[in-house]
């Protein structure tokens, strides 16, 4: 049972941002059914996740590897159910997915994915990415989409904090399932 919940009374300010996101996403759910307790926070969260969506500089592919890398750290299943379909959209491999899920190491047959997978980890487990595969992301990535690589890491440790401090559970079943190991 997920500790909080879209409130039934609004203010105006929380009926403007919920119908905003509501557009976009369909209805204020997952992490929005707390950050909209706050609706100015809501509003920016949501500002960011569209600019990932729709404007960020790397590829799709590459940044919903990264999405899911965080998700797993996390062991949200939330967002793990909305985004492992956005992942395969985008061009990941099941196998790749799967691997995720089940917290393994992908066989990659990409090169940029291995990269993706290197800073994540290193970045989620180490707390740090060491100089020899911050040199190999800039060299293969480019400037710009190294850096939205980190705030991508950021932005869905946010949604998958949010997500386990709040016990919001997936509403639907993944096509690839999120091991609790």
């Amino acid at each position: 049972m997920t500790r909080i919940t879209v409130p039934t009374e609004m203010t105006p300010e929380q009926k403007l941002v919920a119908e905003r996101i509501a557009k976009s996403l369909g209805a204020v759910r997952g992490p929005y059914s707390a950050w909209i307790h706050r609706p100015e926070l809501a509003s920016r969260i949501h500002h960011l996740t569209d600019y990932f969506r729709n404007d960020a500089a790397i590829p799709s592919r590459l940044r919903m590897l990264a999405v899911l890398l965080t998700i797993r750290h996390w062991g949200a299943e939330y967002p793990w159910s909305v985004q492992v379909p956005h992942g395969l959209d985008a061009g990941l491999s099941p196998a790749t997915v799967t691997a995720v899920g089940e917290g393994k190491t992908p066989s990659f047959t990409e090169p940029d994915e291995e990269i993706v997978h290197r800073v994540a980890t290193e970045l989620l487990e180490r707390h740090a990415v060491s100089d020899s595969t911050y040199r190999l992301a800039l060299d293969r990535l480019g400037q710009p989409a190294f850096v939205e690589l980190i705030a991508v890491i950021g932005h869905f440790s946010l949604i998958s904090l949010t997500a386990v401090a709040f016990d919001i559970h997936a509403i639907k079943s993944p096509p690839v399932p999120l091991s609790k190991n």
